[in-house]
């Protein structure tokens, strides 16, 4: 009986941090699905669908990565400690965020050069992404 026990508390345990990897593997391919949301928006000339993917995007990031009590649960137990990488680079994010919409809304500068600017910002996104990924997770893990 209590060998029974014990192998479905392993059991459960095994499943709830499968769980939580899960979770943060969603969590990450809606983040990138957004994120492709606003570069299609870039790419297409559509200010306004870029800005409102941008709104969703930060909306996430801000939940996700910017929670340190919500992206420490997702991170698997050898990575928890590795979690206010995530909080930096969500306050980066959202700096770049900020520019892009501030940029969207600058009628002084010139359409050519707003698109530039705000298409930097982006890239300067991604690259927050990349640093976030490089420094939490390696290859080894998926």
């Amino acid at each position: 009986m209590l060998k029974k026990t014990v192998v479905g508390l392993l059991v459960g345990l095994g499943l709830v941090a499968n769980v939580n990897g899960s979770d943060l593997k969603h969590d990450m391919s809606s983040l990138s699905s957004t994120l492709s949301s606003v570069r299609y928006g870039f790419l297409t000339n559509n200010k306004e669908k870029a800005v409102e993917a941008l709104t969703n995007f930060k909306k996430s990031v801000d939940t996700t990565l910017g929670n340190k009590e919500i992206i420490t649960k997702l991170l698997p137990e050898a990575l928890k400690y590795k979690a206010d990488i995530a909080i930096n680079s969500a306050e980066m994010i959202d700096k770049y965020i900020e520019e892009i919409n501030a940029i969207a809304v600058d009628k002084t500068i010139k359409p050519i050069q707003a698109q530039m600017q705000a298409q930097k910002a982006y890239l300067n996104i991604e690259a927050q992404c990349f640093r976030c990924h490089n420094l939490v997770r390696d290859w080894e893990q998926n």
